[in-house]
C-alpha cells in the first residue's frame, strides 16, 4: 500500500470511528459531502487544504504524514534533495521566465500546466496534490518561509488553461503580495534580452547557505558548492535588475488581469 492509499484510508477510519457521515464531516471541515466521498473513493487527491481542514477540526496530524512520506512518494528521485532544502528555507529566490513557478501556482493553473505536459491523467491529481503541498512553507507558523519570485511579462500572457485560470492565477499574485513575506516583481518586455532568457532558477537559503536549481528537460540539477551558487546568486541580481519595482509590477499584473476576460 502506497503513502497515499494509507492516508486515503485513514481519513476514511477516522470519520468512521467518529461515528460521522460524510455529509457531517463535510460540514466540520467546510467540504462539500460529494468532495469528501470523491477522496475517500480515491477519485480525487486529498490536497493540503483539505487535510489542514481535517487537522483544524479534529486535531489529527495528517499534514505532517503528508509532507514526511506522501511528497516523498511522488516527487522524483533526483528532485528530493532539493524539495528537502525547500521545505527549510528561510528565503526562497525564484525566477520563471514561462510560467508561474508552482510556489505561487493556483490549484486550477497547476492543473492545467501538468495536463499540459501530457502525464498520464491518473498520475495529475497525486502530481498537484504534491505541488500544492509544498506551498505550505508560506504558511508556516510562527516563521513562514520569504519568497521573492521574478517573473518574465510573458508569463502574464501566456494561456495556460482558459481566460478564467489565467485571471484567477494573475488575481492570487496580486492576493500573495499581500502578506508581508511575498514579493513578486516582473521583468517588462521592453527590457529586450537579459541574462533570464537563459532559463529558470530557484535559490533557497538554508542554514546560512544558498542551494540552487536549475530545471531541465529530462532531470533537473541540484547546486550546492559555494562556488556555483555565488554564480547564481549574480545570475539572480542581474536578472532582478531588470524588474520593475514591487509596485509598478502589481499594476501590471492587475491591468493583465483584467485583459483575461
Amino acid at each position: 500500500m502506497s503513502a497515499s492509499q494509507y492516508l486515503v484510508k485513514e481519513l476514511r477510519w477516522t470519520r468512521e470511528v467518529l461515528g460521522l457521515t460524510q455529509e457531517a464531516w463535510g460540514e466540520r471541515i467546510h467540504f462539500s459531502a460529494k468532495h469528501v466521498g470523491a477522496v475517500e473513493r480515491g477519485e480525487r487527491a486529498a490536497l493540503p487544504d483539505y487535510l489542514a481542514s481535517v487537522d483544524r477540526a479534529f486535531g489529527t496530524a495528517l499534514m505532517e504524514f503528508y509532507r514526511m512520506f506522501v511528497t516523498e512518494e511522488l516527487v522524483p528521485v533526483w528532485y528530493r534533495p532539493f524539495v528537502e532544502h525547500e521545505g527549510r528555507a528561510s528565503l526562497l529566490r525564484v525566477y520563471h521566465p514561462l510560467l508561474v513557478p508552482g510556489i505561487l501556482q493556483t490549484e486550477a493553473y497547476a492543473r492545467a500546466v501538468l495536463q499540459g505536459y501530457r502525464f498520464q491523467p491518473d498520475t495529475v491529481d497525486a502530481m498537484l496534490a504534491t505541488r500544492l503541498g509544498r506551498q505550505e512553507i508560506l504558511r508556516r507558523r510562527p516563521d513562514p518561509c520569504r519568497l521573492v519570485a521574478v517573473l518574465d511579462e510573458g508569463v502574464l500572457h501566456r494561456r495556460v488553461g482558459d481566460a478564467e485560470v489565467m485571471r484567477d492565477q494573475l488575481k492570487a499574485l496580486v492576493a500573495a503580495c499581500e502578506q508581508p513575506h511575498v514579493r513578486v516583481q516582473v521583468v517588462p518586455f521592453d527590457a529586450g534580452a537579459y541574462v533570464g532568457l537563459n532559463g529558470p532558477l530557484v535559490l533557497a537559503s538554508v542554514e546560512g547557505r544558498s542551494v540552487g536549481f536549475l530545471e531541465g528537460y529530462l532531470e533537473g540539477r541540484l547546486v550546492e558548492s559555494p562556488e556555483a551558487t555565488t554564480e547564481l546568486e549574480g545570475a539572480w541580481e542581474a536578472i532582478r535588475d531588470y524588474a520593475l519595482p514591487g509596485n509598478q509590477s502589481l499594476e501590471l499584473i492587475m491591468r493583465t488581469a483584467e485583459k483575461w476576460t
